[in-house]
């Protein structure tokens, strides 16, 4: 199975190189905020660097990564994300090194200029590069998801779902749902909120858990934007106490 995964996804990456030679022509885009969590649904053509800081009760984990956005076609983008992770358990030795490389396919499938309304709809493939034994990964999985978008008078809104099989370790499964809002208060600077839910389908325990991201948006320099926010339980059934996100993008 983690070789057809592979080889589906390396098939997937070389022809769209093909595809993408005489493709000039660029659909007009709406812009929106950027959430920490959430997906959005505007094809994209930038730089993302990201920092997550986590805390729960077996200790810290520190996940660092790069990622690179390109638009294959205009209404297709592929996304390439490389991590390094470093754990820092509360009774054992700090273990770092190379996380799971993900690649992601997001498909435009509405736009409407006039309304503002952007619906893409694609998947991830989680694939195992990081090490299971060190804690630094080591999971082969398949998560198809939608994304929206839409501005309501001062107020953008962003919302998603995704169901994710993880195939390696374990065969798990959850259901992912996720609404952002914001307010862009300048050009310059924008406050959101996101809440999320995480429900397991396939396990023992089916609470869903609920976490809450405020955070916002700063654009320091052009075509850049600093996202800033914090994702905080908000139910008994939790996975982590706290985690920190910070990301910066680039457009080009």
């Amino acid at each position: 199975m983690k070789l057809i995964w592979a080889g589906l996804t390396v098939l997937s990456l070389v022809g769209a190189s093909d595809v993408a030679v005489a493709q000039d022509y660029e659909e007009p885009n709406l812009e929106f905020f950027y959430p920490i969590v959430t997906r959005r649904p505007v094809i994209e053509r930038e730089l993302e660097f990201k920092l997550e800081q986590s805390k729960n009760r077996e200790g810290r984990k520190t996940e660092l990564s790069a990622a690179l956005e390109w638009p294959v076609l205009p209404r297709w983008q592929i996304e390439l994300e490389v991590p390094f992770v470093i754990n820092f358990p509360s009774d054992d030795a700090t273990t770092g090194g190379p996380g799971d490389l993900e690649i992601e396919n997001k498909f435009l499938v509405y736009r409407s200029v006039e309304k503002r309304m952007l619906f893409s709809a694609g998947f991830t493939t989680t694939l195992p590069s990081g090490s299971e034994q060190k804690g630094l990964g080591g999971e082969l999985a398949l998560e198809p998801f939608a994304t929206a978008a839409i501005a309501l008078g001062p107020f953008d809104l962003i919302g998603e779902v995704s169901y994710k099989w993880t195939f390696k370790p374990e065969h798990a499964q959850e259901f992912d749902s996720g609404l952002a809002a914001a307010w862009p208060v300048s050009r310059w600077f924008t406050p959101f909120v996101e809440f999320r839910t995480t429900t397991p389908t396939v396990a023992e325990d089916h609470r869903t858990q609920v976490t809450l991201v405020p955070g916002l948006n700063v654009k320091p320099f052009p075509r850049s934007t600093l996202a800033v926010g914090v994702q905080l339980p908000v139910t008994h059934a939790r996975e982590f106490d706290y985690q920190v996100r910070v990301l910066f993008i680039k457009e080009f």
